[in-house]
């Protein structure tokens, strides 16, 4: 299971990454068979979005450390590389981009991109 990872550079432009999740088998719940996860650390707070279609955040730094995860709609993410991720439902993104040039996000589609945030 793959995330990516948005990052700004030394000189202040954005990059992207496409990762892999680190899961190994745990015993999560007594009394049921084992399955692979991964313990992210610890969060600070949990919101949902639900920014209107046709929305354009132009270019802008992430506010906080954060998980972005696509419930519902779709949008796109650029970096100052030219790279873009289309967000879908159930594509993770971890913003890490704090300073700098930031990403660009748009809102694409008829309907409205909504999404969880995770500050961490």
């Amino acid at each position: 299971m793959n995330y990516f990872k948005i990052f700004s550079l030394s000189n202040g432009e954005s990059e992207v990454e496409e990762l892999k999740f680190n899961l190994s088998t745990e015993d999560f719940i007594k009394g049921t068979p084992s399955f692979p996860m991964e313990d992210l650390g610890n969060t600070n707070t949990l919101k949902i979005a639900c920014v209107p279609n046709g929305w354009n955040g132009g270019w802008h730094p992430t506010p906080v450390l954060q998980w972005v995860v696509t419930l519902s709609g779709a949008a796109e993410m650029r970096v100052s590389s030219g790279k873009v991720i289309n967000l879908a439902s159930g594509v993770p993104v971890l913003l890490t981009d704090t300073s700098g040039k930031g990403h660009h996000t748009v809102v694409v589609g008829n309907d409205d991109w909504c999404s969880m945030l995770i500050s961490i």
